[in-house]
């Protein structure tokens, strides 16, 4: 190691793509905006106006798409078989960890399919390429919930059968 300052890499020219770095515009340097009247800086009118935000991303989300309702009916089964089955507090934090991942990651592929949307209407293989990416990741998480799942469930239930 170097005794030196950190290298910086320097750009010497904008690239053709039409990315900029940092905060810089085509017209140079801009200024970030307050998002939808929001105040600047922290307050508790702040937070209460995201929350407001985040409340009505998933509403839009319940209300547009199926898979979010059928992954909460899911949740919702589960979360009954594991009350009934009197599971420990480890795998509850197992179980309502995968719950959240597999809602999170319902909504953010929810989140790339309108922001695909809004720049495309038209089919691209690189729109495509971006939602099956998003609805891959639901998937991972939806398969690894279930493996979870199971490794939780199948012995508790199986030892009910049994008996």
């Amino acid at each position: 190691m170097s005794g030196g300052p950190p290298r910086r890499a320097v750009v010497t020219e904008v690239p053709r793509s039409g990315a900029f770095r940092g905060n810089e515009g085509p017209s140079g340097p801009v200024k970030p905006s307050s998002p939808r009247g929001v105040p600047p800086g922290p307050s508790l009118r702040r937070w209460s106006i995201a929350i407001g935000h985040a409340r009505d991303g998933i509403s839009h989300a319940w209300q547009t798409q199926p898979n979010l309702r059928i992954h909460s009916a899911v949740a919702a089964m589960v979360v009954g078989l594991g009350t009934f089955l009197g599971l420990a507090t480890a795998e509850w934090f197992a179980i309502l960890l995968c719950i959240t991942l597999v809602i999170a990651l319902e909504l953010v592929n929810t989140a790339v399919e309108a922001c695909v949307d809004l720049v495309t209407r038209e089919t691209h293989p690189l729109a495509r390429t971006a939602k099956d990416v998003a609805a891959g990741a639901v998937l991972v998480g939806v398969v690894g919930s279930v493996l979870i799942g199971a490794v939780i469930f199948v012995p508790r239930l199986y030892q009910l059968i049994v008996w």
